[in-house]
C-alpha cells in the first residue's frame, strides 16, 4: 500500500480547505439571492415595542381617534385608506363616530400603549403586529407595508 508523504497531506488539506471556502461562498451567495419575503424577522418584547412599526401603529391609532380618517391616512398605505373608506360606507358615519368615542375613552397614554405591543413579524416589505387590547384576552392586530415614505399601516394579511 502506498504511503502518503507530507507534501501530499498538505495538498489534501489545502484542497479540502478550498472546497470548504467555495461551499461557504456558495451558501452566502445563495442566501443573499433569496427574495426578501423568504427572510422573516420576529421581534418580541422591547425590540417590538421600539420598532418602526410600533411607532406607526401608535401614531395611526391616535390620529384616527383625534382626527378621523383624513388624519389617519397620513400613516396608512393606500390599500388601508381604501379599506377604511369601505368600512365607513358599511357602518356609516354614526357607527364610525361611536367607535372613535369608545376608543377615546379607553385610550392609553402612548408609552402605556407601547408596552402592550407583544410582537412584530417582518417579512420583506410586509409586517404584522400584535398588541394587547383594552378587552381582556383580545389581541389588536395590524398589518404594515413598506413604502417609499417608510412603514405604513396596511390591511392585515396572514
Amino acid at each position: 500500500m502506498p504511503t502518503i508523504g507530507t507534501g501530499d497531506r498538505r495538498r489534501t488539506r489545502s484542497a479540502s480547505r478550498a472546497r470548504r471556502v467555495v461551499a461557504l461562498l456558495l451558501v452566502s451567495v445563495m442566501s443573499a439571492a433569496l427574495p426578501a419575503a423568504a427572510k422573516a424577522q420576529m421581534l418580541t418584547g422591547a425590540a417590538a415595542q421600539k420598532s418602526a412599526q410600533a411607532d406607526v401603529f401608535i401614531a395611526y391609532e391616535n390620529a384616527l381617534i383625534d382626527g378621523g380618517l383624513d388624519a389617519a391616512a397620513k400613516h396608512a398605505a393606500p390599500s388601508k385608506v381604501k379599506e377604511n373608506e369601505e368600512m365607513l360606507k358599511a357602518f356609516g358615519a354614526l357607527g364610525f363616530e361611536q367607535m372613535r368615542a369608545e376608543k377615546k375613552k379607553a385610550r392609553l397614554a402612548p408609552e402605556e400603549r407601547r408596552r402592550q405591543i407583544r410582537k412584530v413579524e417582518v417579512k420583506g416589505d410586509y409586517a404584522y403586529l400584535e398588541a394587547e387590547s383594552e378587552r381582556k384576552g383580545v389581541l389588536d392586530v395590524a398589518g404594515f407595508e413598506r413604502t417609499a415614505a417608510g412603514w405604513k399601516v396596511a390591511p392585515v394579511r396572514r
